[in-house]
């Protein structure tokens, strides 16, 4: 009987020992499964204070840019009561130039945006590029008549078009934007309605105004 009864504890406390290497096997599996499992990519978004109020930023490529158009002191709205707050005022050169910021940020160059839309996969050929589907990347899913962007670089930039000698702007198929030499970054839907364009022109008469962002160097 002490024998069996021997051989029978034996046989349990084998088991016990063969479970509980079980369940360390198991943990220590999950735990490097866990462990080597990579990190999300969280974008980075952030604010920055300009003229008295808070615009959210966005880091892309090698640059943290303003993802709302300026709507600071200064400039002329879209309409009288600025139903559409998205597309923020509009500015001449001189006034876009004297914009006070925070250390580090800049009126964009030709080149920033150049590299804005590189960082997107667009191609330029003698500073423009056509009907490339990578140009959605940088606007808005909103407010384009015909071509809808998917803006999944944050970017966001929305068809509020330009103002002349004051005037209404007319919106719908061109979002433009001021550069620090005085010309200005252009995405239009093509005539065909079909895909955009980006343009680079020289705008620095007086009788315009233009969008603004600001960018600075990560």
């Amino acid at each position: 009987m002490i024998i069996k009864y021997l051989l029978k504890q034996r046989r349990t406390d084998t088991l016990q020992a063969l479970f509980t290497l079980l369940l360390l096997s198991s943990f220590t599996a999950c735990k490097k499964e866990q462990e080597s499992q990579p990190a999300p990519q969280v974008p980075s978004v952030s604010v920055v204070h300009v003229g008295g109020r808070d615009y959210t930023t966005r880091t892309i490529g090698k640059h943290t840019w303003t993802t709302i158009n300026y709507d600071g002191p200064g400039g002329v709205p879209y309409r009288p009561g600025n139903e559409k707050p998205e597309y923020g005022r509009y500015y001449t050169l001189e006034e876009a130039s004297a914009i006070a910021l925070p250390a580090g940020w800049r009126l964009p160059t030709r080149q920033d945006y150049t590299a804005l839309a590189e960082s997107q996969g667009v191609v330029f050929t003698k500073n423009r590029a056509t009907g490339q589907e990578a140009i959605k990347k940088m606007t808005s899913t909103a407010n384009w008549r015909t071509v809808r962007g998917t803006n999944t670089s944050g970017f966001d930039a929305h068809p509020a078009g330009y103002s002349f000698r004051n005037g209404e702007p007319m919106d719908g198929d061109i979002s433009e934007f001021w550069t620090a030499d005085g010309s200005t970054f252009s995405i239009q839907e093509r005539a065909t309605g079909d895909a955009y364009t980006i343009l680079f022109y020289a705008s620095d008469s007086p009788a315009y105004r233009f969008n603004l962002r600001f960018v600075k160097d990560n």
